[in-house]
């Protein structure tokens, strides 16, 4: 007799996700309001230029700036929700 049981994952308890996702979507939005200071200040000038004289050029520049983005964002608030011991959503 075969036993067709399939094994899940433990899951968090509901207050302990909806808690993380809360830390992480202020987590997120920190890092966001820093990237997005640093980033006028700093590219502004060269994205300007970029766009004025190569618009399939800063048209790649600017999908590279947002893939860069996510990684980023994605693998420090892994670190941090690591380092804390906090669950995240979809893990």
């Amino acid at each position: 007799m075969e036993n067709n049981h399939i094994e899940e994952k433990p899951k968090a308890p509901f207050r302990a996700l909806i808690r993380g996702f809360i830390i992480e979507m202020i987590v997120y939005g920190a890092l966001l309001v820093v990237y997005f200071s640093f980033g006028l200040r700093y590219l502004e000038a060269p994205l300007t230029n970029l766009f004025g004289e190569n618009l399939v050029l800063y048209a790649f520049v600017g999908l590279g700036l947002i893939v860069t983005q996510v990684f980023i964002l994605e693998f420090i608030t892994s670190l941090l929700f690591d380092f804390l011991g906090l669950h995240r959503l979809g893990k």
